[in-house]
Parts: structure tokens; C-alpha cells; sequence
């Protein structure tokens, strides 16, 4: 019950807090106000009903008249008069007004009889006093009442004053304690947390993203549990300081991915599983070709339109470079496939004015789906990550691009011979732990020359890519298909069994001296020549097996070419190479 109360007063407004604590000292300070008045108001309430000041002026002025009246004969007029005066005092102290008095005193302004029955009795005896000595003996007993009365002041007075300083030193303790509780609830609630928020900040400045990514936990310094004002606000920094880092260790991730397909993956677990973006699909977009390539979808049965694969200027998104969504403008993308069933919010990678991608991300049809705050929100953390993701994209497209002029024939599309000096290693590491064969097919277009010669250059690039299309389709995809260097092409058969190699290099042949060569100066037909060799059985080093095969070709030219020669020891007595 105790922690459950101090929780729901932590989780309380600044304002109730802080006017909480306004509220009790005030309160504090108004009871103590009210204490005190109401014990002056009982000592001026005691000094009205007592008025022993008066009665006891009363009683030294009645004993100053009886030592005059005794200086006087008993028959003095002067005495009489005295003692008259002595009986108007008696009646003024009872209350009764006598406007011929005159004296030091004049009237005592006394209203009603005392209600002491001791004072009563010594003023009814003075009145009635038949001597000085009677007269004496009351006022003695009026100024002893006065003088007692006036004992009993003292004393409340004495108590009044100690209970002022106790309650003096319980005003400054309690202010003291207010101050110290207020001090303290301002460093805890308001202090401590924004200082923390502001080293956070200053540490995400001054160190970036690298701090956070080496050390995770150094996101969590805000320890303010609290649901008030700075409390939320340390929240909003907490998701600041998470989502900042979220984006700099998936924008480092994917800068060291290999490829620009694990960069798409990435992105789209990050949309599935960070943000539960249910159904979506990841499109990248060839400007050069207007084309566009789905390269992830979070359901693989997941339809996507095909018309705008082939032409990426029928997608909306893609040609204007703005965010689509039929949630603000219904029916606005007619390549839609589910108008009646979904949603979509169509959001393009931009890279330097230019739409590089388009992600397509379907939504349930429902009246809540735009007016919930959180979908937004994740529409908007999705944005983020786009963001992030395309530079790096970019950059491994264009690193791809870079090295795919590097490692393949402009011309014919395939790899060229750097490739396979940069693959070979691997390839024959891979070859002898699986303790099989590589098949090695020296490849070159007979009489070549004469095409270029008769029917131009331009024939003859056409010839060589067709022939390139021709190797490559004939082979499986394990196999690599490499022009060698003019009209000479190397097809390595991974994996082949002894005697596979000469089969698929007839294959290779007929396919050739059997396929037509549509030019504008008409048909032409061509063949090839192959000589094969085969790795390690042939040789135990893999440049020694190519020039056997280049040995075997050129025997193939000598027998007449438009023929397959595999290669035998006696082509080559030498024993290098």
C-alpha cells in the first residue's frame, strides 16, 4: 500500500507536486498564525475579565488616602472628605459609575462587578469600612488579590514565551526540512534528470553514433522512473538516443554487407520484425532501362504488379518521387492489384534527384488505420531507414557496377580474363577437396578474320555475342563461360566426370555450325574449334591444364578446324610449359 501511494505520487504532475509542497507549508505556517492568535486572544480575553492592573491602582490609591486620612484630626472636615473618596473607589470597583469622583485615578472605567468572590467581599467591606483600620485591611486584600492575579499573568505569559520559542524552533526546523525536501525533490525530479538528458546529448554530439555502438548500455543513463513531466520528457530522449542508435548500427550492418540483395534482406527484416509492417514489397529501380526488380517480399506469394516491372515510369511513386498513398487520396495508383481489399503507401529511395527503389507497403482496409498515431509513427521510423539504407545501396550499385566493367567482357557480357585470374585459386581449392575434376574447353571462331574483313566490324561484334549467348546456353550455371581474349572463349565444366568434358565440347560445336547468324547482309554460319583438356589429370597445375587446352585447339586448326581435340601428352614433350 506504501509503495503504491509513493508510486502515484511520483507519477503525479510536476504542477500537484510542487504545489504540494507550496500547499504544506502554507498550511503549516497557517496553523501555527491561528496557534498563536488564539493564545493572544485568550490572554487578551484573561486580561479582560482580570483587569488587577486597575484594582490594584484601586487599592495604592485607597492605602495613599488612608495614610492622608490618618494625618488628620477626626474632626477635620479634610478627612471626611477623604474617607467619602475611599467609599467612591469601593463603588467604582464594583462597577457602580460615580461621576463625582475626582483624583490621580478619576474614573477606572470598570464595567459590571468583578466576578471574583474574594475582590467582591474586599470591595463590599471597603464600602461598608466604619474606620481607616477596616478600610486599611480591604485594601490590603485587594492589592494582595491583584498582586496574586498578577503572579498568574506572569506565569502564562512565562509559558507563553517557552511555548514560543519551542514552536520558534519548530517553525525553523519545519522550514528548514521544507527547504532541504524541496531542494532535494528539485534536484531528484527536475535537476538530476535533465542533467543526465543533457550529457546524453552533448556525448551524441560530440562522440556521434561510435559510442553507442561500442557501448549500448551507455543509452540508458536516464534512471528518472517518474510519469511526470520530465519524466515523459526522459522518455522521448530515451527513444531519441534507442532510434538514433537502431539507425547508426543498421546504417554500419549494411556498409559492411557484400552485396546490394543482403542490404534489401536486411531492410526488410528490419520493416517485418522491428515495425511489423505486415505485408510490403522492396522494388529497385534501372533507371538506364526503366525497369523495375522486386528484390524482397515479406510473403514470397505475395503478388506484385508485372506491368511496371517493364516500364518503372507506370509506378507513381517511382516517377515523381513523392510518398503514394491511397489512405489521403483514394484510388490513386491504377497499378494497385487490391483496391477493394487494402491499402497502399507507396514510399521512393531518392538518390540525387533520381527515384533508385520503391517500397510498396500494403495496409489493411479500415477507417482507424491512418488515424492511429503508432501506425504513423512507424510509417515514419520506416521512412527513417529507407533513408539510411539508400546511400549505402548506391554506393554498392555503383562499387557493382565498377567492378562488373572490370571483371566482364563490355561486349559479350561475360567474364573476362582478370575474372579468372581473381577466381581461379578458389575455384581449383574447391576442385581438389572435393577430389573431382575441372573440365577445360579452349574455345575460338574459325576464320574469324574474314568476317571483320567482308562484312565490318560491327558484323563481326555481333557474331562474337552471339556465340557468347550460344557457350553460355549450353552449359549448366555452375559452369563459367570467360572470353579469353578476340575471338577466343574459355569454358570451365566444374565437377565433370573423365570423358564429360569432350561430350559437352561437342555439344558446344554443333550448336555453332548449326545455328544461323542474322546480319544485314544476310545469313552467315560459322563453326568453332575446342581443345580440351582436364584438371588434374592432365597436369597438376591449372595454367599448365589451359595451355594444354590451347595446345589442343591449335592441334584442332592443324586436322582441318570445325573439330574437338582432346589433349594428349605427345601434343606437348616439352616438360614446361
Amino acid at each position: 500500500m506504501v509503495k503504491w501511494l509513493a508510486r502515484r505520487i511520483a507519477d503525479l504532475s510536476l504542477f500537484w507536486k510542487v504545489g504540494f509542497i507550496i500547499g504544506v507549508c502554507l498550511l503549516v505556517n497557517t496553523f501555527l498564525a491561528f496557534y498563536f492568535h488564539h493564545q493572544f486572544e485568550r490572554l487578551r480575553s484573561y486580561l479582560e475579565k482580570h483587569p488587577f492592573f486597575t484594582y490594584q491602582a484601586l487599592a495604592l490609591e485607597g492605602l495613599l488616602l488612608v495614610e492622608k486620612a490618618r494625618a488628620l484630626s477626626p474632626a477635620d472636615p479634610q478627612r471626611a472628605v477623604l474617607e467619602e473618596r475611599l467609599k467612591a473607589l469601593a463603588r467604582e470597583g464594583l462597577g457602580r459609575k460615580d461621576d463625582a469622583l475626582e483624583g490621580p485615578l478619576g474614573s477606572l472605567g470598570l464595567q459590571g462587578p468583578p466576578t471574583d468572590p474574594l475582590l467582591q467581599g474586599a470591595l463590599k467591606g471597603l464600602l461598608r469600612a466604619s474606620s481607616l483600620e477596616e478600610s486599611q485591611k480591604n485594601l490590603e486584600k485587594i492589592l494582595a488579590w491583584s498582586l496574586r492575579e498578577r503572579r498568574v499573568l506572569q506565569a502564562e505569559l512565562e509559558r507563553l514565551a517557552r511555548r514560543r520559542t519551542f514552536l520558534d524552533l519548530l517553525l525553523g526546523f519545519l522550514l528548514f526540512g521544507f527547504l532541504l525536501w524541496g531542494a532535494f525533490a528539485f534536484y531528484a525530479m527536475v535537476r538530476r534528470p535533465l542533467e543526465d538528458m543533457r550529457r546524453c546529448l552533448e556525448r551524441l554530439i560530440l562522440e556521434g553514433e561510435t559510442t553507442y555502438l561500442e557501448d549500448p548500455e551507455k543509452r540508458h543513463l536516464l534512471r528518472y522512473s517518474a510519469r511526470d513531466e520530465i519524466g515523459r520528457l526522459g522518455e522521448v530522449v530515451e527513444r531519441l538516443l534507442e532510434h538514433y542508435s537502431e539507425l547508426a548500427l543498421f546504417r554500419h550492418t549494411i556498409e559492411e554487407d557484400e552485396s546490394v540483395e543482403e542490404v534489401y534482406q536486411r531492410l526488410g527484416k528490419v520493416l517485418r520484425e522491428r515495425l511489423g509492417l505486415g505485408a510490403f514489397i522492396l522494388y529497385q529501380v534501372s533507371n538506364s532501362q526503366d525497369t523495375m526488380q522486386v528484390m524482397f517480399r515479406s510473403d514470397p506469394e505475395l503478388e506484385c504488379n508485372a506491368e511496371k516491372l517493364l516500364r518503372a515510369d507506370l509506378c507513381r511513386a517511382k516517377r515523381t518521387g513523392h510518398v503514394v498513398s491511397s489512405l489521403q487520396q483514394p484510388e490513386i495508383c491504377r497499378l494497385f492489384l487490391w483496391k477493394e481489399e487494402a491499402e497502399h503507401y507507396c514510399i521512393p529511395f531518392m538518390s540525387g534527384g533520381r527515384c533508385v527503389g520503391v517500397a510498396q507497403i500494403i495496409l489493411p482496409k479500415t477507417e482507424s488505420t491512418w488515424e492511429s498515431l503508432k501506425f504513423r509513427e512507424r510509417l515514419r521510423v520506416a521512412e527513417r531507414f529507407i533513408q539510411e539504407a539508400v546511400p549505402v545501396i548506391e554506393a554498392k550499385r555503383y562499387a557493382e557496377s565498377l567492378r562488373e566493367q572490370t571483371i566482364k567482357d563490355p561486349l559479350t557480357g561475360l567474364y573476362n580474363r582478370r575474372f579468372l585470374e581473381e577466381a581461379l585459386d578458389s575455384l581449383v581449392a574447391g576442385i581438389l577437396r572435393r577430389g573431382t575434376a575441372l573440365g577445360i574447353l579452349m574455345c575460338d571462331l574459325d576464320y574469324f578474320k574474314y568476317v571483320n574483313d567482308h562484312y565490318g566490324h560491327d558484323v563481326g561484334d555481333r557474331v562474337l555475342r552471339e556465340t557468347a549467348q550460344l557457350l553460355a546456353k549450353n552449359v549448366r550455371a555452375s559452369d563459367l563461360v570467360i572470353r579469353f581474349g578476340g575471338e577466343e572463349f574459355l569454358v570451365l565444366l566444374v565437377d565433370v566426370k573423365e570423358g564429360e568434358s569432350v561430350k559437352v565440347a561437342e555439344k558446344l560445336r554443333a550448336a555453332v555450325e548449326t545455328h544461323r547468324f542474322e546480319t544485314p547482309q544476310g545469313t552467315l554460319k560459322r563453326t568453332i574449334s575446342i581443345g580440351v583438356s582436364e584438371f588434374p589429370t592432365d597436369a597438376q597445375a591449372i595454367w599448365e591444364a589451359i595451355k594444354y587446352a590451347d595446345v589442343a585447339l591449335y592441334r584442332a586448326k592443324e586436322m582441318g578446324r570445325n573439330r574437338v581435340v582432346r589433349f594428349t601428352p605427345d601434343m606437348w614433350p616439352s616438360e614446361e610449359y
